[in-house]
């Protein structure tokens, strides 16, 4: 399992603690105005405005009280600060240069504001250098299946109602591989919401996935991806996004069915270490074999999760539900019904992670089953283990090999449906 929710970088938190040290220091300039009781008031007011979430508010007293007390540099400085978590850097920049060009600042305080600046540059850079962003990935894996055609053991399923062999559980071998192309834009300008500062983005993704067996081609499957959106990043306290996307499939060579889906979905930060996540799906899924006839059918579902990083991010954990409904034009097809998941990521070692997810699934159809007489019920279990590799130098440097093993144990009140299924997939893969 990957999380949703990330942590600071180890870069983010060396600039965070060098800005802290430049503060540090520039706390101990001497003030140029007078030292009255009413302008340290004012002072400590626009910094605790600041640190409790309101910085424009706390621009707006730091201004007011530089606009009485011009050559307060320390409240200058504190000006700078509080522009530069705004995401204004030209006007931090500015403000700090002043400082800078006073004759009357200290010469060790001038070395604070040099760094200071420098620091300014190098974010600044990195947030808004390159407002287009494109991240390809390929990857390439081998594949075992014990149950390619999710297919029952006994071919036995009613008084009467025998399965030809083919129709059983089959075990088979193929290939799996995936090549991807993400572009990320993100506006150059940042955007105020409230005391917030925003980034408004917009993602596109095109990607092709395939899966084929050894033998068992008619349970060979294409995807083709195209999804497009806008995204909207609100400090670190939450994100949202909406993914409009078009996926195209294929079954042995022919194609299986058009989905259509709109997913908005929204992360808030809880605390330091934590975050919950809530989506809403609708899907249209349009068949088109005619073996398909009735399955057409519109998905809708609500999920939310949470995940929580421990010991400095080298744990991550999640677990959420998702509660679904699904109308067919066949009422046979038509199903609602609910699912719960957790799963663990630890990185044991360098470049190296654990990772495990279960999930339970339960289901209930609609429609009456044919031969049988009733409507079908199944509560499925989904276990995965895996760990991945990244490589640190040599030939295969950034490439990233991973494994899993996966189990699928689904119960059902009709036999025909009942299965066991394990897989197991080696898979190399890189971003760029």
């Amino acid at each position: 399992m990957t999380p949703r929710f990330t942590s600071h970088t180890s870069a983010s938190k060396a600039r965070a603690l060098v800005i802290a040290a430049v503060l540090a220091t520039l706390a101990t300039a001497p003030a140029h105005a007078q030292n009255t009781a009413a302008v340290d008031d004012q002072y400590r007011q626009a910094l605790y405005q600041r640190e409790t979430g309101e910085p424009y508010t706390a621009i707006e007293t730091l201004e007011s009280l530089l606009s009485a007390n011009p050559t307060l540099n320390r409240a200058r400085m504190e000006l700078a600060v509080a522009y530069y978590r705004t995401l204004n850097f030209a006007r931090a920049k500015a403000e700090s240069q002043r400082v800078l060009d006073d004759p009357q600042t200290p010469e060790n305080v001038k070395l604070s504001v040099l760094s200071f600046l420098k620091q300014l540059e190098l974010e600044e850079k990195a947030a808004f250098e390159k407002p287009h962003k494109f991240e390809p990935n390929v990857a390439l894996g081998l594949l075992y299946d014990s149950n390619v055609n999710a297919g029952p053991d006994n071919a036995l399923i009613g008084p009467g109602l025998q399965l030809t062999p083919s129709s059983l559980k089959t075990s088979d071998w193929g290939v799996v591989g995936q090549a991807g192309l993400t572009h990320t834009w993100l506006s150059p300008a940042p955007l105020r919401l409230g005391q917030s500062t925003a980034r408004f983005g917009w993602v596109n993704q095109g990607s092709l996935y395939y899966k084929g067996y050894h033998n068992e081609h008619d349970y060979d499957l294409g995807v083709v991806t195209l999804a497009t959106g806008p995204t909207l990043i609100v400090g670190n306290a939450w994100r949202g996004n909406i993914n409009l996307q078009v996926d195209h499939l294929t079954f042995d060579g022919d194609t299986l069915g058009v989905y259509t889906s709109l997913s908005p979905s929204v992360a808030v930060r809880v605390g330091i270490n934590g975050e919950i996540t809530g989506d809403v799906q609708w899907v249209k899924r349009d068949f088109k074999r005619s073996i398909d006839t009735g399955r057409d059918s519109n998905y809708r579902s609500v999920g939310l999760a949470y995940g929580h990083l421990f010991n400095r991010g080298q744990l991550a954990v999640q677990a959420g539900g998702r509660w679904f409904d699904e109308s067919a034009d066949a009422d046979r097809f038509s199903n609602d019904g609910h699912e719960y998941f957790v799963g663990a990521r630890l990185r044991a070692w360098n470049g190296g992670d654990l990772f495990a997810r279960a999930a339970w699934r339960r289901a209930r159809y609609d429609g009456v089953e044919p031969l049988f007489g009733v409507a079908r019920r199944e509560t499925e279990r989904r276990v995965e283990l895996g760990a991945s590799h990244t490589f640190q130098a040599g030939w295969l440097e950034k490439w990233q090999l991973s494994g899993t093993v996966t189990n699928v144990h689904n119960e059902a009140n009709l036999s025909l449906y009942g299965y066991d299924r394990d897989t197991v997939q080696i898979t190399l893969g890189r971003g760029f």
